[in-house]
């Protein structure tokens, strides 16, 4: 087994704490500018151990993007293990503002991963583990008030069963998944907003006789309390940050972030590029060694 580590932004904390993560690992690629590995492993005072790949620039991209060092770690690392040389990918974070000014056409890692593995970017589906919350998101990194549109219960069902399939693989043979409701009080049967009734309601009705125990909509107020307790083993979000902020509350640095519906395994990061402290050795490489061991917790 052999997990390809990307660089991340070279202006963030991801060469630093990918460098640490990786100092004592026996299956790591690293995968990105040799000279940012060295400069990243001499901040933090560890030995670079760890074989270095220098991706080439993406084929067939614009020069403005494709030779950007971040964006060229991920498509080596991606193909790699599309063609069986690495068994899964680590991704350290990466910088959206400056991709999407220099033309890249993705909100992020997970839309591109399912484009650089043929898959529709509905199926890739976005989701946090390795704390005390399972969450998958419907929808990502789009405007709030395009939200509601966006639900259709072809989604809520292939997120919900993407999450079944997470939890199944981290030893949860018969996972209770709880669908969040998108407005308040869950619709309050309609009163507060339709599409819990319209969208979701059918959504769970739809998995529940597909055999996954799957309920709701429940009220996203207290659903991730009950979820805590104990009554659901993992929850299905509408949108980013109904998802992350509960999982960014109790689980941060711990929560990996988790693609399904792709080919590969891919893992990554809680959290940003932390420019403010990059570069300064204060980064904790924790929540980087958590998707590493995330990584090779779901390829074994």
């Amino acid at each position: 087994m052999t997990v390809a580590v990307t660089c991340g932004d070279p202006r963030g904390i991801g060469p630093e704490v990918a460098a640490v993560a990786a100092r004592e690992a026996d299956d790591v690629v690293l995968v990105g500018p040799r000279a940012l590995w060295e400069r990243a492993a001499d901040l933090r005072g560890v030995a670079l151990t760890a074989p270095v790949e220098e991706p080439p620039p993406v084929a067939g991209a614009p020069s403005s993007w494709g030779s950007l060092p971040e964006l060229a770690a991920i498509d080596h690392a991606v193909r790699g293990c599309l063609d069986g040389r690495f068994s899964a990918v680590c991704t350290a974070p990466i910088h959206k503002a400056p991709l999407l000014e220099a033309g890249f056409d993705h909100a992020g890692h997970t839309g591109w991963l399912g484009a650089l593995c043929g898959v529709p970017p509905e199926d890739a589906i976005m989701c946090f583990a390795g704390g005390r919350l399972r969450v998958a998101l419907v929808t990502t990194h789009v405007p709030l008030a395009d939200v509601p549109g966006l639900l259709t219960v072809g989604r809520v069902t292939r997120t919900a069963r993407a999450l079944a399939d997470l939890l199944r693989g981290l030893d949860v043979p018969a996972p209770r998944v709880a669908i969040c409701g998108l407005n308040p009080h869950a619709g309050e049967d309609g009163k507060l907003g339709s599409e819990d009734g319209d969208v979701l309601a059918p959504a769970v009705a739809a998995l529940r006789a597909e055999g996954l125990d799957a309920t709701g909509p429940h009220p996203g107020d207290t659903v991730f309390a009950r979820a805590l307790r104990g009554d659901f083993d993992g929850v299905v979000a509408m949108y980013h940050d109904q998802g992350l902020s509960p999982v960014k509350t109790i689980d941060f640095g711990r929560s990996v972030n988790i693609t399904m519906g792709l080919p590969i395994v891919r893992t990554s990061v809680d959290h940003g590029t932390a420019r403010d402290i990059a570069w300064t050795g204060v980064a904790d490489a924790e929540p980087m060694a958590a998707a590493l061991r995330m990584a090779r917790r779901l390829t074994a």
